[in-house]
């Protein structure tokens, strides 16, 4: 009846993130280029600093030019002052590009140069997942929570690395254990939602998905994962409200432009239906139970 996810949704929010960290880490605010150019010249000017490179990087990632970003980050290797920072955006860059083993060598780099960076050992733990290494993953996110303790994103790390090992008693125990000590983090009672509905606990999920609006209420992807929840009821008109208020905070959520789409195909909105599940296929998710429901 409703469209399943070939990642875990769990660690969804946490994506772009990392990617803005690996690519501004260490960097000005206010830090960037507008072309290659600009890229360029800047690199010109200061080859021998790391960040020369991440900033002509970001640039080029931004535009979904992550091949050309890890050719430049490459060159800032081997030219540049030695760099955790720009280390780890190469390994990101070439995440991006389906390179694995490339990535883990980079951000292995990283990792050597300073053991102490915290999203090196983040994209270590993601990158040993997709090699099929849960226990080291998991090591990998708990050194991470040890270097940045308060810092919910490594905690949320955790959380959805023992969700992906199908640890789901674990996985609650550990974000009751951080919700105890953080009470007032969002990011920590979006993970417990999804906590709860890995286990089938809707009731608790929806509550708890409440508590994170009450502690950020312009949160997108709480009210994306209650507009799911109203699906599963078969509540499709609040399933609309809540998806139509996610995508009003964030225009770009899948998982809103997908369970809206649904919503609609049960409202009989096949139009509203049909653009929505577009939308969200292009976007990687499996749309079948909306053309099931209202054709092709």
């Amino acid at each position: 009846m409703f469209c399943h996810f070939t990642r875990n949704s769990a660690r969804i929010f946490l994506g772009t993130l990392l990617v803005a960290f690996c690519l501004t880490a260490g960097l000005p605010a206010e830090a960037a280029v507008r072309s290659r150019v600009e890229g360029e010249a800047l690199i010109a000017e200061k080859p021998l600093e790391p960040s020369s490179y991440e900033i002509y990087a970001r640039f080029l990632s931004g535009n979904g030019a992550f091949k050309e970003a890890s050719e430049v980050l490459e060159r800032g290797r081997i030219k540049a002052l030695p760099s955790a920072n720009l280390l780890v955006a190469l390994g990101e860059a070439y995440e991006a590009q389906g390179l694995v083993g490339r990535a883990e060598a980079a951000t292995r780099e990283a990792l050597v140069l300073d053991d102490t960076h915290v999203m090196g050992h983040l994209q270590m733990g993601d990158l040993y997942f997709q090699l099929g290494w849960p226990k080291s993953g998991l090591d990998s996110y708990r050194q991470a929570v040890a270097l940045a303790p308060g810092d919910p994103a490594p905690m949320v790390r955790l959380v959805a690395g023992h969700l992906e090992a199908n640890q789901l008693p674990l996985a609650e125990d550990t974000c009751l254990k951080f919700i105890s000590e953080h009470p007032e983090q969002p990011d920590l009672w979006l993970s417990l939602g999804q906590v709860f509905e890995k286990q089938e606990k809707r009731r608790e999920a929806f509550t708890t998905y409440g508590q994170v609006l009450t502690l950020d209420p312009e949160n997108s992807l709480a009210f994306a994962r209650q507009g799911r929840l109203f699906c599963q009821f078969g509540q499709f008109t609040s399933a609309e409200t809540a998806c139509r208020r996610a995508l009003e905070l964030d225009p770009d959520n899948k998982l809103a432009h997908a369970y809206l789409g649904i919503a609609f195909s049960y409202l009989g909105n096949n139009d509203g239906a049909r653009k929505h599940a577009q939308i969200a296929e292009a976007a990687g998710l499996n749309m079948m139970s909306v053309w099931n429901k209202i054709g092709n």
